[in-house]
């Protein structure tokens, strides 16, 4: 049986592991008769990218290690292709990895690379720009912004941010239309287009969001008063938002928004600035992922 190639594309700055070990801890795992594989780090944004594409054809496996930035890099150049992606999560709040069930531990996640399966999970885009778990606008996104402009990591800088954009709201009426269909009016705190269930953090926005059913689930958060804000956020993080009295739902495979203006869009946790339309889109079964 031939070896497995595996390459390992690496941001030694995502999250707050420290990555300097990560050759000895793929080395105490991967067999040497059984994979062959090379360790890159990326040196700047969009470095993962270009040594993703670089390595369709060439390996079998490109394994992202990162958080859902890292990882909406390495697909960007594996979409379409027969190379899978596989997760290490190293970063923050690790959203794919937590829907997928991948573990989060680097060690238990290498493991994976000798005992997963691969399977095909569907994309979603926003003006063409891929993302992998979710997108959105409102507070989401704003606090997206905040977070990427602050050198500390993890979940109480963020949650910091998230509590101060729910003080400080910037809201904006937006039309939203699904699959030509359905057309809704709205002001509210945040819109999220989600492909698989969570931010990240296990904050499950969408419970009901599936990656492999061809659709995109549109989660519309109103600004719950105060007093109902420990509710909201229990339900957010045990999985029953859709239970919430704020909470609007819609599934469709194609959403477009009208805003006032242009402004920052939330991609896998990045922040994006984006023309005041969003043509949000789903692209059934076009990256394959090696999965528990």
């Amino acid at each position: 049986m031939p070896k497995r190639r595996i390459l390992f594309i690496v941001n030694p700055i995502s999250g707050h592991r420290d990555k300097s070990q990560f050759r000895e801890k793929a080395a105490d795992v991967l067999n040497g008769e059984d994979f062959t594989y090379e360790i890159v780090f990326t040196e700047q944004a969009g470095h993962a990218t270009a040594l993703a594409e670089e390595a369709v054809g060439v390996y079998d496996i490109v394994a992202a290690v990162g958080g859902d930035g890292t990882l909406n890099e390495v697909a960007r150049g594996l979409i379409g292709t027969e190379t899978a992606l596989a997760v290490i999560p190293c970063g923050s709040g690790n959203g794919l990895a937590r829907c997928m069930n991948i573990p989060l531990s680097t060690d238990k996640a290498l493991h994976l690379l000798t005992q997963g399966h691969i399977e095909r999970i569907d994309t979603g885009s926003v003006n063409g720009r891929l993302f992998l778990s979710v997108a959105g606008i409102g507070l989401d996104a704003q606090t997206a912004l905040d977070f990427a402009q602050d050198p500390r990591r993890g979940f109480l800088t963020y949650a910091h941010y998230a509590v101060n954009n729910y003080f400080h709201p910037k809201q904006e009426t937006v039309s939203i239309t699904f699959d030509e269909k359905e057309t809704l009016t709205c002001s509210p705190m945040l819109i999220t287009f989600a492909n698989s269930n969570q931010f990240g953090y296990h904050a499950v926005i969408a419970p009901h969001a599936s990656l492999q059913d061809g659709l995109l689930d549109t989660c519309i958060l109103e600004r719950p008063p105060l007093v109902t804000i420990p509710d909201v956020v229990a339900k957010l993080m045990d999985g029953r938002l859709d239970k919430s009295r704020y909470l609007t739902e819609r599934q469709a495979a194609h959403i477009t928004v009208e805003r006032p203006a242009a402004g920052v869009v939330n991609i896998d946790g990045e922040p994006v600035i984006m023309d005041a339309k969003l043509d949000v889109r789903i692209a059934p079964q076009n990256l394959k992922i090696l999965v528990p």
